[in-house]
């Protein structure tokens, strides 16, 4: 067939045809294209496996803190006062690492760190030695359960994250835990201090970049505060709030970075981001500080006005982010930094008494742990989620969780459940 026959051939075929060999050619080449295209990775999600906390010892009452602060002779003008500050605290209980104000409750073997005439004055290197005798048996135990609850082994552990304002040691907890756990040696280590009860917040941040950025690998993350060895009084109500309120905890959780529709993951806690926000004009609101007689800290009157006036936007902001409202949280984890601290979170934010029951419950039975305290609240959440499950209903769906640190910042996870 000549050249000319061809043509007619083809200029003989009918519009119809014509159309059908161009769909096909077009549907080969994107089969082609989207075979030698790269398959898009699902983004990977930290996801809480597993979650322990815990205390020392000794419980002590509010009635027993207050009659030990009454009997101190360094309270003298402040006297007056004391029944009022410990009274209007909505603490019931707490949890020392000292016997000194629950000398019923001694243990053998265990004497009173203070000296009898209750002046609290001691040297900060004393002080720091008693936070490592009682916080690494504190930690290795709750560590160990956080794995436990996980169902992991301390081998699958790549991360460690330590966290506390309370302790500063050299070397620290974390080469504490490498040989009480059985981590592995090379473990990643990062250590969080001095950022308060809003700690927990940036020791999550940390964990979940590694875990979402290491696929297989988990992070450890433990926050341990022992305020009680660094007691001290002088005849000024700021140290009068701390008594009242401040006490010993430590929270430690699991983190994996899991894709959407784990199965292993169904039903937990995952942290789809992190928010922080430093408020202006408020530097004075919270400052911790380290003098001869111990790490301290200086809550200003208008700490309360900072968060009322600035949780809104905050937290607005943040959902924002996520094209979420107030509305669609389920839970609330509000760190329970004290009475006036959760009602102003409250107020800015326009939320119930009943919306920051758990914050509520961990104050009145635990007091302010600092940095621990936020994941004592999301440990009662996460349980009556769990227990909703059980009964086969629907349990949690998305909530916020933050805290506070110096200067004054927000800092603040936003949770979906798998």
């Amino acid at each position: 067939m000549d050249t000319m026959e061809t043509i007619e051939v083809a200029s003989g075929l009918s519009i119809e045809l014509k159309l059908c060999v161009a769909a096909i050619v077009v549907l080969a080449t994107m089969l082609v294209l989207t075979m030698a295209a790269p398959k898009k990775e699902q983004k990977l999600i930290p996801t809480i496996m597993g979650m322990a906390t815990g205390n020392p010892p000794y419980r002590a009452s509010q009635e027993q803190a207050l009659q030990v602060a009454e009997s101190c002779p360094e309270c003298t003008s402040i006297k007056p006062v004391l029944a009022r500050i410990y009274g209007n605290s909505r603490i019931d209980y707490r949890y020392m690492a000292v016997p000194d104000f629950t000398p019923e409750q001694r243990l053998e073997g265990d004497d009173n760190f203070f000296d009898d005439d209750l002046n609290f004055r001691m040297p900060v290197e004393k002080r720091l030695d008693k936070f490592r005798e009682v916080a690494v048996p504190l930690v290795t135990d709750v560590c160990a359960r956080a794995l436990k609850d996980a169902g992991v082994q301390a081998s699958e552990i790549g991360k460690l994250v330590v966290v506390s304002s309370t302790g500063f040691l050299g070397p620290g907890l974390d080469c504490s835990l490498i040989k009480t756990l059985g981590l592995e040696r090379s473990v990643d280590r990062s250590l969080i201090g001095f950022m308060g009860c809003a700690a927990a917040m940036n020791g999550f941040r940390v964990a979940n970049d590694y875990a979402a950025s290491h696929p297989g690998k988990l992070a450890l993350m433990v926050c341990v505060e022992i305020s009680s060895v660094h007691t001290t009084f002088d005849d000024n109500v700021n140290d009068a709030i701390l008594h009242a309120i401040f006490a010993d905890g430590c929270a430690a959780a699991v983190i994996s970075g899991e894709k959407p529709g784990s199965a292993k993951a169904k039903g937990k806690f995952g942290i789809v981001d992190t928010h922080g926000w430093l408020m202006e004009g408020t530097e004075d609101g919270i400052t911790l500080s380290i003098n001869e007689n111990g790490i301290s800290c200086i809550l200003s009157k208008y700490l309360p006005q900072y968060i009322a006036k600035n949780m809104g936007g905050y937290v607005e902001s943040f959902l924002g982010m996520h094209n979420l409202q107030k509305s669609d949280m389920d839970f609330w984890a509000i760190h329970p930094g004290g009475r006036r601290i959760i009602e102003e979170a409250q107020n800015g934010l326009g939320l119930s008494e009943e919306q920051a029951k758990y914050s509520w419950n961990v104050l009145s039975n635990y007091g302010n742990m600092l940095s621990p305290s936020v994941m004592f609240v999301l440990e009662l959440i996460l349980n009556d989620h769990k227990k909703a499950l059980a009964k086969g209903e629907r349990g949690l769906k998305q909530g916020i969780a933050f805290s506070f640190s110096p200067g004054v910042g927000a800092e603040g996870v936003l949770i979906k459940v798998m």
